[in-house]
């Protein structure tokens, strides 16, 4: 049997005079972004199959007898293209497509949701600026504002055909709810009668759609683009770490997109995810440090006094109870580490400490992107300690959990940490009954959301915790939301990805890693240098200090990740 070579063979072509290395049978359209040359393109996508349908992809090919489409023609040895920046010939070809493509489109930019992202818009001017010669004939008019499903809503007269959205649904979610019915310039996207488009990844259609044919119901009209603040970052919804592009205006997440990483979850995006944004903030922000009266009111307190009450508790390890959010930063980790370590001197091993984790179950369609779990940085847990590095760290991971969460029910616990939101998770935390309160001799909730009901009892209203977790608290610290943090996270499969926030930082609220370490400090213990005031500088920070990041750097991490050789 003959050995199988790992590296594809490489074959030498030349795009526009510039000659280039790439995998043979690579198709054009990828070839010529190794050359730095972007050929446009509507129906082609690097993770969907080739349809060939738009033509605006047209390049010259030598010895070929007519033009041909870059996203199904595949690199040669010696090949020499020409795409629009070289060739007339190419440049009259994909005005002419274009204003084809036009003919019968709607002139509704001033209303379209697309307007300013639209690559309708970007190739006009870019690639034909010409007024129509289509002036008084009617156009064909189609469908409008048709809901497809719970999500996408189709404008079929601004639909170009270009079927990405019917290939993701036959090829990604294997659902093949959308076709294309009729013929010539009645062809229209649509779903079957009595179906609808409803599948966990649906949205993700929009995001391929190259035009304003298909839009979200939740986020139709809801501001244009360049009123808005788009920020790259991950999704914090579960461990895959989708890469997206959050766009918020006024403080309000108004479009969430998946954004194009091949590693991790290509441009596709889980319905939950996009649209789940809003639960990652709490009704009503808890903005000081609370102290819990007897009588359930909270009252406004300091770091110092509770730094204080803690130093003043004499609790061994067996009687501590330390919960960790899953949804903290590596920085925050890497701080909580020491403070476990330094100040409640706890080994960071110890079964003492344990990461809020619950798996669920999903369909098959979500099991395509989604992991069964609400915890995005969970396996960060393997770099401290907290969890094994075997393949059955989510088994590990629920098991330390439960097991500490029992002892905390059992009245086994008199000091009691819960270090970030959902630091136990909201069901559990009902199960913490008044007497297992009572038992306790400290605890402390670093939490970013409250409210103030009518008894004046504050309680968590947020996504992560509940009434409960902060009921079990004798002290709560506010801390930033995870739509207000900068640092990093390690998703499913080892790879670190920047977490950028969307929303501006409440004044005078910081991050977990920022309030242990100013806790330590008011008890007499260092642990940071002064001069590490952000998540950058802590990052370097534990570059230089610690073996484990000696390889991690902003720069190295990017904006798409840097995946761990292991964790």
């Amino acid at each position: 049997m003959s050995e199988v070579n790992a590296q594809p063979e490489q074959v030498t072509l030349s795009i526009d005079g510039r000659e280039i290395s790439v995998p043979k049978g690579m198709n054009l359209i990828e070839a010529a972004k190794v050359a730095g040359i972007e050929i446009p393109h509507y129906c082609y996508h690097t993770h969907l199959s080739v349809a060939g349908n738009c033509r605006m992809c047209q390049v010259k090919v030598e010895g070929m007898p007519k033009l041909t489409i870059g996203c199904n023609t595949g690199a040669t040895q010696g090949m020499k293209v020409s795409t629009h920046l070289t060739s007339p010939e190419v440049a009259e070809a994909q005005r002419a497509t274009l204003e084809f493509i036009l003919i019968n489109h709607p002139l509704d930019c001033t209303v379209c949701d697309q307007a300013g992202h639209c690559k309708l818009q970007d190739y006009y001017y870019e690639y034909n600026r010409q007024p129509s010669r289509f002036p008084e004939e009617d156009k064909e008019h189609k469908v409008k504002a048709l809901p497809l499903g719970p999500n996408v809503i189709l404008d079929g007269e601004r639909c170009i055909l270009c079927t990405r959205c019917v290939r993701f649904c036959e090829e990604i979610t294997e659902t093949a709810e959308l076709g294309v019915f009729n013929r010539g310039d009645k062809s229209v996207i649509s779903v079957a009668e009595g179906e609808q488009l409803d599948n966990p990844l649906s949205g993700s259609v929009v995001d391929l759609c190259p035009v304003g044919a298909l839009t979200h119901r939740n986020w139709r009209f809801n501001t244009r683009i360049w009123y808005t603040k788009p920020v790259d970052s991950v999704c914090p919804g579960c461990s895959t770490g989708c890469n997206v592009k959050i766009a918020t205006r006024d403080e309000q997440v108004v479009n969430v997109k998946a954004r194009l990483n091949a590693d991790v979850n290509r441009e596709w995006l889980c319905d939950e995810g996009r649209y789940g944004f809003d639960r990652l903030v709490a009704d009503e922000q808890l903005l000081t440090p609370l102290v819990i009266k007897d009588s359930g009111e909270g009252a406004k307190t300091t770091l110092a006094d509770i730094a204080a009450a803690m130093q003043s508790v004499k609790a061994g390890a067996n009687e501590t109870a330390v919960f960790l959010s899953p949804v903290l930063t590596i920085e925050d980790l890497y701080v909580a580490e020491k403070f476990l370590l330094d100040v409640l001197k706890i080994e960071s091993g110890s079964l003492s400490v344990a990461m809020q984790y619950k798996s669920r179950q999903l369909d098959s369609v979500s099991q395509k992107l989604v992991s069964p779990d609400y915890a995005p940085n969970a396996r960060a847990a393997s770099l401290f300690g907290w969890a094994i590095t075997a393949d059955n760290w989510r088994k590990e991971m629920e098991s330390r959990y439960e097991a500490l969460l029992g002892d905390l029910l059992a009245g086994k616990v008199k000091r009691l940490i819960m270090i970030g939101d959902a630091a136990i998770a909201p069901t559990d935390a009902e199960r913490i009954s008044e007497q297992v309160v009572s038992q306790l001799d400290f605890s402390l909730a670093l939490v970013s959301g409250a409210n103030s009901a009518a008894n004046n009892e504050v309680f968590v209203n947020g996504p992560f915790s509940s009434r409960a977790v902060v009921r079990a608290a004798q002290h709560l610290v506010p801390v930033l939301g995870v739509l207000e943090k900068q640092g990093l996270y390690l998703n499913r499969d080892n790879r670190l990805q920047r977490l950028t926030a969307p929303l501006t930082p409440r004044a005078g609220v910081r991050s977990e890693w920022q309030v242990l370490a100013e806790l330590a400090r008011l008890g007499g213990t260092e642990l940071l240098p002064d001069n590490v005031v952000s998540a950058r500088d802590l990052l370097l920070h534990m570059g230089r200090s610690d073996s484990r990041f000696a390889e991690v750097t902003p720069a190295r991490v990017g904006g798409f990740g840097l995946r761990l050789a292991s964790a």
